[in-house]
């Protein structure tokens, strides 16, 4: 068993190899297993499994391997899941994103995520319910500014049902989480923000995100 940070980088890069020559042979199932063990030497392997496990589920392969025993971290469900969303495939995103939901269920990320599959599977409703959880989570990496992004998706759902009231609602808080996001202005027009509100709210808004930056 490797004991240094080099033994282990060496044998990762060692399993990569292998991994590459058995998917150039035609052998993906041997492949992943490859690809699986450099990972667990090192972490920084992760992109070649990721980009073969998107090959396996838009060809119908990864039916025959059970990815939740592969991936057996959050982050990597949930890397897999967003691949798999950008490839235009969020039916197949949606396990994936959910069972990062499951590992962490605090996590704003990975609930917006899980959100962002279920309306591109027109599954508005579930998607809603998961935002509304989204924009209250503080768990994972910069939970404010994903909050700000249940937000914002909430947003538009509501502007896309004429609810201009309610979008208006959850854009403010949004600014006020994220001031900097570009996508809060567009959409504040869209829902016809009030002139006493782009005047006076929005920058009592600004300053206190700044404050509460500059005080983190």
């Amino acid at each position: 068993m490797a004991e240094t940070l080099f033994e282990r980088r060496a044998l990762a890069e060692e399993h990569y190899r292998r991994g590459l020559e058995l998917k150039k042979n035609g052998n993906r199932q041997e492949a992943v297993l490859a690809f699986r063990q450099s990972l667990e030497d090192d972490p920084a392997f992760f992109d070649p499994l990721l980009e073969l496990l998107v090959e396996q589920e838009e060809t119908g392969e990864a039916k025959d391997l059970r990815t939740e025993e592969v991936l057996r971290r959050a982050d990597q469900k949930y890397k897999l899941g967003i691949a798999l969303l950008k490839h235009s495939r969020p039916e197949k995103a949606l396990r994936h994103l959910k069972s990062a939901c499951e590992f962490e269920n605090t996590n704003a990320k990975y609930h917006c995520g899980y959100a962002e599959a279920l309306l591109a599977a027109g599954r508005q409703d579930d998607a809603r319910e998961i935002l509304r959880y989204a924009a209250e989570a503080h768990g994972g990496s910069n939970p404010r500014l994903y909050r700000a992004r249940a937000n914002v998706l909430m947003a538009e759902i509501h502007l896309d049902s004429g609810h201009r009231s309610r979008a208006r609602r959850r854009l403010l808080a949004a600014f006020a989480q994220d001031p900097a996001n570009p996508e809060i202005m567009p959409l504040l027009k869209r829902s016809r923000l009030g002139l006493f509100q782009r005047l006076f709210v929005l920058p009592r808004l600004q300053k206190k995100a700044e404050s509460r930056k500059s005080n983190a």
